[in-house]
């Protein structure tokens, strides 16, 4: 008698927790259902996958997207081609993809070194073959064709099958160097917006100058550069909630920040459009978008995929890419022309 009492209640607390899970699902659902959702504008699609992105390219008519979770292969329509490449190694944490200036070979930064595809062939570079570390952090190409890499623990040089490293030795401002942007002065930038001690540095091909506070740099972590359509220098620094933008025209020093009208502090991203529009991703905040007649700001409760833009891109067809850490977004070239006309 007691075991059929012990085995009554068990059932029952079984049938009540069964009841619990399904009360809790139908009122998920009709959270989701009734709370009211962002409506996503005419044009814009948010597509997952990639749920993170961290770097975007337009190579062979596709668009190559790469983050924590490898790359993938989109049409320019949006269409998922290849949910995940497959190297000669794992392709994790990608912070970088790199076209080449003869437009048939890709290189791609990564956790465990750079992979370069020239469409039908992989390989694979790493510490064994010179690179001073394998984690890679960012990616560019001189007008030599020398490839740059920049690491956690100095720069990489890679030409005509030989490398170089520099560091802080060599007059780098750090060691870390997450982002590498090439001016029209054929000037060589790099940030570190990878450790809390920051730094910029610029090479010439002679010899480093370093930058910091004191030059006017709004904060000393510097996570992107763009040189826009009128030669201005425009660092995009910060660290959580701080930072700013920093504009260098070769003279004069000013930050934009977010008491000016930039969605956020931390600036992660920089990218200036067909239009000569600057858009300017945060951290945490959405992306702005700097035009004549104002600044227009776009979040997930605009239909943005995510609140952290990473990544920005505009493909050959005037298609706009934004890469966030839960998803993309992409912007119709229609509705990209509709942006500027009611300006």
């Amino acid at each position: 008698m007691h075991k059929n009492n012990k085995s009554h209640s068990l059932l029952i607390s079984s049938l009540q927790f069964m009841v619990g899970i399904g009360a809790v699902a139908i009122i998920g659902f009709l959270v989701y259902r009734l709370w009211p959702q962002p409506k996503i504008p005419s044009g814009w699609k948010k597509i997952i996958p990639p749920r993170d992105v961290m770097a975007l390219v337009e190579y062979d008519n596709f668009i190559w997207s790469g983050g924590r979770d490898g790359v993938v292969v989109l049409s320019r329509d949006g269409d998922l081609i290849l949910g995940d490449v497959q190297a000669d190694v794992e392709l994790k944490y990608v912070t970088s993809i790199l076209v080449s200036s003869t437009n048939q070979t890709l290189w791609i930064g990564h956790l465990n070194g750079i992979s370069r595809y020239d469409g039908d062939m992989w390989q694979t570079y790493n510490t064994s073959d010179g690179l001073v570390n394998n984690q890679v952090l960012a990616l560019a190409q001189d007008q030599d064709g020398g490839l740059w890499v920049g690491t956690p623990h100095g720069l990489s040089h890679y030409i005509n099958g030989r490398w170089t490293t520099y560091s802080h030795e060599n007059g780098l401002a750090s060691n870390a160097i997450s982002t590498i942007y090439f001016d029209s002065k054929g000037q060589m930038w790099v940030g570190n917006g990878y450790s809390t001690d920051g730094g910029l540095s610029m090479f010439d091909g002679m010899r480093w100058k370093t930058f910091s506070l004191k030059d006017g740099l709004a904060h000393r972590m510097v996570n992107s550069i763009l040189e826009d359509s009128d030669g201005v220098l425009w660092f995009g620094t910060g660290f959580s909630s701080y930072g700013g933008a920093t504009l260098y025209d070769g003279a004069i020093w000013r930050t934009i920040s977010k008491k000016d009208g930039l969605a956020g502090g931390k600036v992660r991203s920089l990218f200036q459009d067909a239009n000569d529009i600057v858009w300017v991703g945060s951290e945490y905040e959405g992306i702005t978008r700097l035009c004549d007649s104002g600044w227009q700001i776009f979040t997930p409760k605009e239909g943005l995929a995510g609140w952290e833009v990473k990544a920005v891109l505009q493909d050959t067809q005037g298609n706009m890419w934004l890469g966030t850490e839960s998803g993309l977004t992409r912007i119709s070239h229609q509705a990209w022309l509709a942006l500027s006309s009611s300006e």
